[in-house]
């Protein structure tokens, strides 16, 4: 049996947060949360109930887009690296499961070293390139409590990065992006917390605190550069630097991105049938209550019960 730490990222609907903990339950797993530091964790304690759930002491103030997001991942990596987990699933507080325990089980099984983590090159002119191109200061526009003078700070950011020459990605790495929704083995792990502890590689982090988006590029990087490059699902030496655009097929997760819907979609009951047929094992986006029928239809499916 597979040892799993599920990492959780929640900041907002405590309901969910509660539903997708308790639907997290199983021999070998361990839940982690992280509540952003700008929120009162006490209702997502509170809907937790008795579940066992680790919550981190000393949460990061998540700003979207920004390091932090980096930052409060780290947190949980660092959490759960020495609870001798196999693997480890991040996961946000608006996602949830869509089959039973034993069939990721199974699955983990047939190769523990295997990475579910999406990835496309990160070369000029592919999708999002302009984000490692220009200076973006995510952490530092959330500080400024006054409309204006954030107003001012981002027109002088904007106005220099027309002017300015694109910057150089760091030294000796080659940029990869994909999504945050990943699978990560032990060895992975440890490669990744290693990798930020050593002071050499401080010039990469200093590089992404001045990215946005960096949550999606820079686990990316690191293990795509890495000597466990080949155990990331999708790896293919003859063809890795080709960039697709916005690769997306290597994820565990389901999430729809129809332009004509949110940005991620929320799912409604009307996505019960693509999600159940997807084979996938766990989706987002959740709404606790525009999902509510959605996620009793699929709490059926995970338990057998006809629908």
């Amino acid at each position: 049996m597979n040892k799993i730490a599920y990492l959780v990222l929640a900041h907002d609907q405590p309901a969910l947060f509660g539903r997708l903990i308790a639907a997290l339950q199983h021999d070998g797993a361990t839940v982690y949360a992280h509540i952003d530091g700008k929120q009162d964790a006490g209702p997502f304690r509170q809907a937790a109930g008795a579940l066992p759930v680790r919550f981190l002491d000393a949460p990061v103030a998540v700003n979207w887009g920004g390091y932090s997001q980096v930052e409060a991942m780290l947190k949980l990596l660092e959490a759960a690296a020495g609870g001798g987990h196999e693997h480890f699933i991040f996961l946000s507080g608006r996602d949830y499961p869509l089959r039973r325990a034993d069939e990721l089980q199974a699955l983990l099984a047939r190769d523990p070293q295997r990475n579910f983590i999406n990835f496309y090159a990160l070369r000029k002119g592919t999708d999002f390139s302009r984000l490692i191109e220009v200076y973006a200061f995510r952490d530092f526009y959330a500080r400024l409590r006054t409309p204006a003078v954030k107003s001012v700070v981002l027109w002088l950011v904007r106005a220099a990065n027309r002017v300015l020459p694109a910057r150089r990605f760091v030294p000796g790495l080659r940029p990869y992006r994909g999504s945050t929704s990943w699978c990560l083995s032990a060895a992975a792990v440890a490669y990744l917390l290693d990798f930020v502890r050593q002071e050499k590689n401080a010039p990469v982090l200093r590089f992404f605190r001045s990215v946005t988006g960096a949550d999606e590029i820079f686990f990316q990087t690191i293990l795509l550069n890495s000597p466990l490059a080949p155990r990331c699902s999708g790896y293919d030496d003859a063809v890795q630097h080709q960039s697709a655009m916005n690769e997306n097929k290597v994820s565990l997760h389901y999430i729809d991105w129809d332009p004509a819907r949110e940005n991620p979609a929320v799912l409604e009951a009307r996505d019960f049938a693509p999600l159940m047929q997807s084979g996938k094992f766990f989706a987002r986006k959740f709404d606790q209550a525009r999902s509510a029928e959605l996620l009793d239809s699929i709490d059926r499916a995970r338990r057998g019960v006809p629908a």
